[in-house]
Formats: C-alpha cells, sequence, structure tokens
C-alpha cells in the first residue's frame, strides 16, 4: 500500500505504547531542560521501503563501514573539553556515507500519520494544514514557547513544505542537508530506518580512522576544496559536494557543511559509554560535532575532535545543524 493509501485511512497520529495525551498519544511537548525530549519513534509511521523512500532507502545502501577496534578520542593539546586524548574500544558500525538530505527527511514526514492538507511555502507551516496536535510537531514557535518539534518547518530556515497533501523539500535544494530537525525529531529519522543516532565517540572515529588524524582528510589546514563554509545564513550546498574532504573510511561532509547532533550528553572527558551520557531519556544538551558553515568555521572547530558547537540546544531547530544515521555492521 502506499504512503498516500496508508494516510487516507489514518484519521491522526497513533501511538501504542505511551500514556496519551491529547489527540496523539504522546507526551504534550516539552523544553528538553526541564522534562525528558519525547521519543517521537514511537509514532505510528508507514515502514521504509525503497518504494516508498527511495532516498532514505538509498542512504541505508550507501553506509560506510566503520571497524570494530580502539581509537583515539581527544587530543592532549586542544581545549579542556577536550582533554585527556584517551582509548575507546569500539564495536564496528556502519554510519551515513552524507548527512540527511531533504528528500530524505520529507520521506519520514510523508511516512508518519499526519493529516496533512493544501500547500505552504518552507517555514510558513499553519494550523489550517492540519489537526492542532500534528501542528505543534512541526513548529517550535519563539523562543520559550515550550514546544519541541520534530522539525521546526515554521522557521525561514526550514527547507521543507507542503504541496497539495504531501512534504517535499524545496525545488533545488532535495539534496542538501537537512536543517532545523531537533535532537528527537532527528533520533526518530534513525529509528524509522532501522538505526540510531551515533555517539560521539562513534562519530569521531569514523572522522578520524585509525590513525587518530585532526581532521577527516588528514592534517592539512581546511581549504574549500576540502569543507563547505559559506559564512552566510542558508546557502547549504548539497551534500558530498567536497569528495576530496572524505574521512579514512569514505565519510564525507564530517568538517564543515553543517554541524551533527549525536546521541550523547554533553559530559567531561574521558568518554564512558556506561556512564549515562548515552541515555535517550535524560534531558540536557546533546554534543554536536563537526563545525559548520557559518558559526564554527575556524580551523580548530573544524577539527574532527572539537565537541563544543554553536547553539545546540535540543528542543529546538537550528539552521546550521543536520544529522547522519548509524546501523550495526
Amino acid at each position: 500500500m502506499t504512503i498516500a493509501a496508508h494516510r487516507l485511512k489514518a484519521s491522526r497520529l497513533r501511538i501504542a505504547t505511551m500514556v496519551a495525551v491529547g489527540g496523539f498519544g504522546i507526551t504534550a511537548p516539552t523544553i528538553a531542560t526541564a522534562n525528558a525530549p519525547p521519543d517521537f519513534s514511537l509514532l505510528d509511521a508507514v515502514p521504509l521501503s525503497a518504494e516508498s523512500a527511495p532516498h532514505s532507502a538509498r542512504a541505508n545502501s550507501e553506509m560506510i563501514a566503520v571497524p570494530g577496534g580502539v581509537y583515539t578520542i581527544g587530543r592532549e593539546d586542544g581545549p579542556r573539553e577536550q582533554r585527556p586524548a584517551h582509548a575507546v574500544s569500539l564495536d564496528g558500525f556502519r554510519i551515513d556515507r552524507t548527512e540527511v538530505t531533504n528528500a530524505a527527511f520529507s520521506e519520514f514526514l510523508n511516512a508518519l500519520y499526519i493529516e496533512a492538507q493544501g500547500s505552504f511555502a518552507a517555514g510558513e507551516i499553519s494550523a489550517l494544514n492540519m489537526p492542532g496536535d500534528a501542528f505543534d510537531l512541526l513548529r517550535e514557535g519563539r523562543e520559550g514557547s515550550g514546544l519541541y518539534p520534530i522539525i521546526a518547518l515554521d522557521d525561514d530556515q526550514a527547507r521543507i513544505g507542503l504541496a497539495a497533501g504531501e512534504f517535499r523539500p524545496t525545488p533545488g535544494y532535495e539534496d542538501h542537508p537537512v536543517t532545523e530537525t531537533t535532537w528527537a525529531g532527528a533520533r526518530a529519522y534513525c529509528a524509522w530506518r532501522g538505526g540510531r543516532l551515533p555517539s560521539e565517540a562513534e562519530w569521531e572515529a569514523s572522522a578520524r580512522g585509525e590513525d587518530g588524524r585532526l581532521y577527516p582528510w588528514g592534517s592539512d589546514r581546511p581549504t574549500d576544496d576540502l569543507v563547505f563554509l559559506s559564512g552566510r545564513t542558508g546557502a547549504t550546498a548539497p551534500v558530498g559536494s567536497r569528495t576530496a574532504g572524505a574521512s579514512p573510511f569514505g565519510a564525507l561532509d564530517l568538517a564543515g557543511s553543517l554541524a551533527e547532533w549525536t546521541n550523547s550528553l554533553k559530559r567531561p572527558y574521558p568518554y564512558d559509554a556506561t556512564d549515562g551520557r548515552e541515555a535517550p531519556d535524560v534531558p540536557g544538551e546533546r554534543v554536536t560535532r563537526g563545525g559548520d558553515y557559518i558559526y564554527d568555521t575556524d580551523r580548530d572547530e573544524l577539527m574532527a575532535t572539537h565537541r563544543d558547537g554553536f547553539s545546540n540546544a535540543p528542543e529546538r531547530g537550528h539552521r546550521h545543524i543536520g544529522f547522519r544515521c548509524v546501523l550495526p555492521l
């Protein structure tokens, strides 16, 4: 059955395992610093398939393998939050070759049982387009609104709109990295694909490789052919446009382009996956990695060890933050 047919049958978002609040059966959106983040992965959705979600299915098929082993995390000569350099043992995993695109994330929104109707341009979502509960899942409102959406489609830096009841990327931005997803929204997308967000240790291992390099490409200073930096709000580039900046395993855009959500709470080193920093239901800021195209553009901020990204509140959408997913090896 097609996504459209599934959605015609749905009268509202459905959920089976959370206490019902309002019409959607999901904990009312709240600010993450005060409450546990919502688990949007529990929202009922049409399963991913190559027919209904070709961009997301292709992303799964093109993932990069990172072998299990012991990796150097952090560095001795960096800022305090990057010290000390230490060894972390990781199981093997696969990570997205590029950041998740607007086209791929649109597929996820279309898979959800949202009664969207009409059309709106990116950034212009209206309560007229869907029931009130669904509206709150797709807008963040003003700072301090208390909403914790999946993605902030009311932000003018979003690049996903609605056309005849279907979520679609803004023309020309289909293969650009998706912006304005919250941390919980990014986590839910990865779960829909059968995966999860990477821990910051997994992200760093993907970027530095087994030789513990400073940048994904090695030790040379960043240049335009290695990393995308525009310095202008909204001026992003297609994913994978800097092939010379590939990591030793072949992952692209791990420096510049967008900063990237990780699963990890912001806690001091040494990294310890068992100390609670990977808990998905704990409030607090999450680490972003990789620098970005507009704010964290200095060479030190583009290093694979940089872990103090600009403005990364998990409940908000951000123009400079995207993400990629990991799956088991």
